[in-house]
């Protein structure tokens, strides 16, 4: 079982005033400190790949500031994004040798490294260690399966709406500023994220702009009804 954990994912320390919602806030300081001193913060540019789907799992990762996109690849040319990792969150779940899925920066980045076999050692010798690991990956099961209900087969507008009010919640949890909302990443990488089209994407952001829910900026987006109210201003 530790060996299968070492491959996780996990959070570290964040600089954010928000508070942390992986496992290491389930540990005591002085466990959470050895921890974080075993690994090293590395310096990532945009658009830079962490770790590719199939590769070997030598090393465990986790943000500490900045956005980082997951995705599976579908065929030789298509992928499916399965999350986007904000400081706090962990980059996967796997109890593989291999990363189940990519992860590559949306822009610049400080992420926390460490060797899994590091990990797996700290692990061996503190068995509630693990205990915060399970569950911290019961959690994020929990809200995968949420995520996947939420999503299902709504329609576009719905889906969208559904995305932003999900995404304005995160980055709050985490003492961000929301006003106006953020979209680091691409109009591709919300259609990937959604399982929809860019043009879908576009037109539907258009189309709750001249509803008057939202309001266009570059980079962001204010959302002029309350998160609450945006799924039913589709209806």
């Amino acid at each position: 079982m530790t060996q299968q954990m070492a491959a996780s994912s996990f959070v570290p320390c964040t600089t954010t005033t928000g508070p942390s919602t992986g496992f290491l806030s389930r540990l005591n300081f002085n466990d959470r400190r050895q921890l974080m001193a075993l690994g090293e913060r590395v310096p990532r540019g945009a658009n830079e790949v962490l770790f590719a789907q199939g590769a070997p799992a030598a090393r465990c990762f986790s943000v500490i500031e900045g956005v980082v996109c997951l995705s599976r690849g579908i065929g030789d040319v298509r992928r499916q994004i399965v999350g986007f990792a904000l400081p706090g969150d962990a980059l996967e779940i796997a109890a593989q040798q291999r990363h189940e899925v990519s992860a590559a920066t949306i822009g610049p980045a400080l992420v926390w490294e460490i060797a899994r076999e590091s990990f797996a050692q700290f692990v061996s010798h503190r068995p509630y260690v693990l205990h915060a690991v399970i569950a911290s990956v019961a959690t994020d099961l929990t809200d995968a399966h949420e995520q996947m209900f939420s999503l299902g087969r709504r329609p576009a507008e719905e889906k969208l709406a559904s995305f932003l009010a999900e995404w304005r919640e995160r980055l709050v949890r985490i003492g961000k500023d929301v006003e106006p909302l953020p979209l680091p990443m691409s109009r591709r990488d919300i259609a990937d994220y959604l399982g929809l089209t860019v043009e879908t994407v576009c037109r539907t952001l258009a189309k709750l702009e001249r509803r008057g829910v939202i309001e266009i900026l570059p980079g962001r987006v204010r959302l002029i009804a309350e998160p609450s109210d945006l799924l039913s201003a589709c209806g």
